[in-house]
């Protein structure tokens, strides 16, 4: 494709980007009915609709599906990606390597530097953003772009403004996005005699904060060479282009560079078969949204029914001017037989009870889609309740969390990491491994605290063998020599996430138990030196003559 010119080039790319936004057009309706009970900004349909603060919010009237995306989205950030605690760390598969001093050293190092790098960055509210997302819609892009004074920075792309391609391996790798930008942002990007000569003309004239649609497509390179200088160097190529601007009119294509990791991390909080777009909670909670708002609207109308019923009146009374504020007094003739001012209906009070207690059932239900109740009690678990009493509590909902916990753990959070730990290393931020694991891949463990509660469903195992041995002692001690308590314990205290450092290596056991039996043969030597000092001095005092002790044993022994 290097060969080819810039119009040529431009060409190919929006064509591919109307195939790819017709393959997304299916999703699109659904996509504007969530956003229109539970994420109301959170959906870009329209290129128009940036920068705008029209109101978004005229088919909600009950907030509960709001409420409960946003517990979705701070419990996901607390409980999975929470900045007040480490969530994350880096080890080496080989036990053995992993074990040495200088390994651990580096890779603590090394952890260090990438959670202080996060802090001082914008991550975790490109993180918020995208769990916001990410429940709602089941779809979420973030953009991880390198920056020149923060190392890093991350952006959240609005659903609706993006278009994803996936690999034969169905992970996302290729994406192309709408994005407005202004004049004067687009000349301080891409340098003001590269755009169109509509862009130019604006800027000369001052417009400088006209908005120009623009479109950036990041795709793997076809052409990629390892180890050449440049985008054929890079294993994602990156272009931008003016969205609407006519290629006879100048300069249209911006600029190609290109990205060693891909820079969009696009989890998917479940996906069907090969489908490039996922869904979530936001989905299976739609329609309880919609009955929610029409019983809301039902009560309040019964409601106003009851309090402000409409009336009927005599016919006489047409032309009449009929007040009902309270006080007034309004001034008829004798009414006739049954010509009385009376309501016209007279609903029934239980209706509102009704109505009121099905409402309830509808709030249950969108908060039990979005697991609000889980993440309420993760996030107050912290320090008040250990991670096992959360599985007694919530054994179930975890489980149900457990391939979304898998597919970010993939999709977003692995790919996260990597694409901060090359950038800071690109950089020298991060030292040189050490010589043991120069050139092997080392592998990042999530220990938040809905990934470690996860994990010690798995403890349950455990602790069913240690306890059914232990019983089997009580009448076959012999039985303990069947488990390798070392390796429980190992597995046992990864399973719930504790320090490294808080157990001791194979080498350092070794070491302690050697230093224990010697010290017990110390002992026993000693232990001997001292029965042998006791028994010859017992003996250096006996009496050997008359009367002694010893003639008096053997006469004994001579008369049996």
């Amino acid at each position: 494709m290097a060969a080819l010119s810039e119009d040529e080039r431009v060409r190919r790319l929006r064509q591919r980007h109307t195939a790819l936004m017709l393959a997304r057009q299916s999703f699109e309706p659904k996509w504007q009915d969530i956003a229109d009970h539970m994420r109301p900004r959170g959906y870009r349909r329209y290129r128009s609709d940036v920068n705008r603060g029209d109101r978004k919010h005229q088919k909600i009237i009950n907030f509960t599906p709001l409420k409960a995306a946003r517990t979705l989205r701070g419990g996901m950030m607390t409980g999975i990606t929470n900045p007040a605690r480490p969530w994350f760390r880096f080890t080496i598969s080989e036990p053995a390597l992993a074990e040495l001093p200088t390994v651990k050293e580096w890779l603590n190092a090394a952890e260090r530097i990438v959670r202080e790098a996060m802090a001082k960055s914008n991550i975790y509210l490109g993180l918020y953003g995208s769990y916001a997302d990410l429940g709602p819609f089941g779809t979420t892009a973030l953009y991880v772009e390198e920056d020149a004074e923060d190392d890093f920075r991350a952006f959240n792309f609005p659903v609706g403004s993006y278009c994803l391609a996936a690999s034969s391996g169905k992970k996302v790798d290729t994406i192309f996005r709408t994005v407005s930008l202004t004049v004067e942002q687009l000349a301080h990007l891409f340098g003001l005699e590269r755009c169109s000569t509509n862009v130019q003309q604006l800027h000369q004239e001052g417009k400088l904060d006209e908005w120009i649609e623009t479109t950036h497509a990041i795709y793997p390179n076809p052409e990629y060479r390892d180890g050449l200088l440049g985008p054929q160097g890079k294993r994602w190529v990156s272009c931008w282009w003016e969205a609407k601007a006519a290629t006879d009119g100048g300069n249209v294509f911006l600029r190609e560079s290109g990205y060693e990791e891909f820079p969009v991390m696009a989890p998917r909080w479940e996906v069907t078969g090969e489908d490039v777009y996922g869904f979530g909670p936001g989905e299976d909670a739609l329609g309880d949204c919609k009955a929610l708002q029409l019983l809301e609207r039902r009560g309040a109308q019964a409601a106003d029914k009851h309090i402000n019923p409409p009336m009927s009146a005599p016919v006489a009374s047409r032309n009449t001017a009929i007040s009902l504020l309270p006080g007034e007094v309004n001034f008829v003739d004798a009414l006739g037989a049954g010509q009385v001012l009376r309501p016209a209906v007279q609903p029934d009070p239980r209706a509102i009870e009704v109505i009121e207690l099905q409402k309830r059932n509808y709030e249950k239900r969108i908060n039990e889609a979005f697991f609000a109740d889980l993440w309420l009690l993760l996030s107050q678990s912290d320090g008040q309740m250990t991670a096992r009493e959360v599985i007694e509590r919530r054994e179930e909902k975890l489980q149900q969390l457990g391939n979304v916990l898998e597919a970010l753990q993939e999709e977003l959070l692995d790919p996260l990491v990597t694409r901060v730990f090359n950038i800071l290393s690109r950089r020298r931020k991060i030292p040189p491994p050490p010589p043991e694991i120069q050139g092997r891949q080392f592998k990042t463990q999530f220990i938040s605290m809905a990934g470690q509660a996860q994990k010690v469903l798995g403890t349950t195992m455990l602790e069913r063998l240690a306890a059914f041995v232990g019983n089997l002692a009580a009448v076959k001690p012999d039985v303990l020599d069947k488990v390798n308590f070392d390796e429980l314990v190992d597995v046992y205290a990864d399973d719930l996430g504790v320090p490294p450092n808080t157990t001791h290596t194979e080498d350092e056991v070794k070491q302690i138990r050697a230093a224990r039996a010697q010290q017990a043969q110390q002992a026993q030597q000693a232990a001997q030196l001292q029965q042998g000092a006791d028994t010859a001095k017992t003996l250096s005092e006996t009496k050997l003559e008359d009367p002694s002790a010893l003639n008096e044993m053997l006469r004994s022994l001579n008369a049996r």
